[in-house]
């Protein structure tokens, strides 16, 4: 396969040298793509001229260099870039300039897009891994999971052709049983991300592509160890602030061929460690056997949200109540009052913050819905 390497650049020359080192110290990388976005305000100029200096100087191998003349911003630049690369090349390699590469980091990369170009249920590569301990297999050097990483990321070409900025995935999922519960599973911060994206809050690209796998039940590999380092959390990017919870160390040992399994199922060790990071414990509990008592929880807010754990370690949730919410929530269905009396359940647990308001929606389940009193509960009460 012909494998394309971008970079991605704007104004952190000192970022971007330390990816540009970590890549010559990779074997095969004979060409580079660089594309350095557009200044967007003077304040910038300094350091964006800085890249471009470092862009030129670029000695070790043959460079193809892409300099815009106007800033596009992060999500076109990258989606803009990505297309032209596959242009040329049937798979590409995608690093932004706060992603340092571990030495065998392209070996990696390569050896899984050969494994695995006619797997077409795999639809991303990382050299990332996330900050959690998963069991290593000596058969495996790899894990799989639903939720792609954009840290030295990379795909095919014809998996990338189905990449568009669909602003209606989200409420589609939302309708569909199963892939709500793949949503809930892999990407429970994907619609507050998309919001912010409509407000113009941020420029992200890769929610959708996070949305696009998650709708089609895509695969996406990550190392057990990491090969990608994020140096960019520090507070120097223009999309990004300070924080070092998804610090990692690269690697130690150097490897030049990697175990890849024709195993590619996800285990459930794998959804248990996601769960903290993007996954909810209503979608991790969904098959699991239950002995607690069932209920029904009435609101899909942010009581529920922040106590999810501590809810489904106490009731096998039947199905949520809300009434401005349609859908389902983590393969559960989203009821109207009025379809309450269609199930079964123990309990009613009314995860309203307002105490005058859940004590008024009690006595409505009381006297129109004839939900005997002791079988509701208060979440503003239990979980606080």
């Amino acid at each position: 396969m012909k494998t394309g390497i971008a970079v991605f650049a704007y104004n952190r020359s000192r970022h971007l040298q330390q990816v540009l080192d970590g890549l010559q110290k990779n074997r095969n990388v004979d060409k580079l793509y660089l594309f350095q976005d557009g200044l967007k305000c003077e304040a910038h100029r300094r350091e964006w001229e800085k890249v471009r200096d470092v862009i030129k100087n670029i000695a070790w191998c043959e460079v193809q260099s892409s300099f815009a003349k106007e800033n596009r911003g992060l999500a076109d630049s990258i989606v803009e870039g990505i297309n032209h690369v596959l242009a040329e090349n049937d798979a590409v390699i995608v690093l932004e300039d706060d992603c340092v590469p571990a030495p065998d980091f392209i070996d990696f990369m390569e050896q899984c897009f050969e494994k695995y170009q006619n797997n077409k249920r795999i639809y991303s590569v990382s050299g990332y891994s996330y900050p959690f301990h998963i069991r290593g297999s000596s058969e495996s050097d790899v894990y799989f999971c639903g939720r792609i990483s954009s840290w030295g990321w990379g795909t095919w070409k014809d998996r990338w052709k189905k990449y568009e900025q669909d602003y209606g995935m989200l409420q589609r999922m939302k309708k569909d049983k199963e892939k709500s519960l793949c949503l809930a599973l892999w990407g429970r911060d994907l619609e507050e991300m998309l919001v912010d994206r409509i407000r113009g809050n941020n420029d992200s690209w890769a929610v959708f592509w996070a949305l696009k796998v998650i709708e089609e039940g895509g695969l996406c590999i990550n190392p057990f160890e990491s090969l990608i380092q994020n140096i960019g959390l520090d507070g120097s990017g223009v999309h990004c602030g300070k924080s070092d919870c998804f610090d990692v160390r690269l690697c130690p040992k150097k490897q030049e061929e990697f175990l890849l399994p024709d195993n590619t199922e996800i285990t459930p060790e794998t959804e248990k460690a996601f769960v903290p990071f993007y996954g909810s414990y209503t979608a991790l509990t969904y098959r699991q056997k239950k002995d607690r008592r069932s209920a029904l929880i009435y609101g899909v807010g942010s009581l529920f949200s922040v106590n999810e754990k501590r809810v489904n370690d106490d009731y096998d949730i039947v199905a949520f109540v809300d009434r401005n919410k349609k859908g389902y929530y983590a393969g559960k269905k989203i009821l109207l009052p009025d379809e309450i009396e269609n199930y079964e359940f123990d309990k009613l647990v009314i995860m309203i913050r307002d105490e005058k308001e859940s004590i008024r929606i009690a006595e409505e389940m009381v006297h129109r819905y004839s939900i005997p009193k002791e079988n509701i509960e208060f979440g503003i009460g239990k979980y606080h």
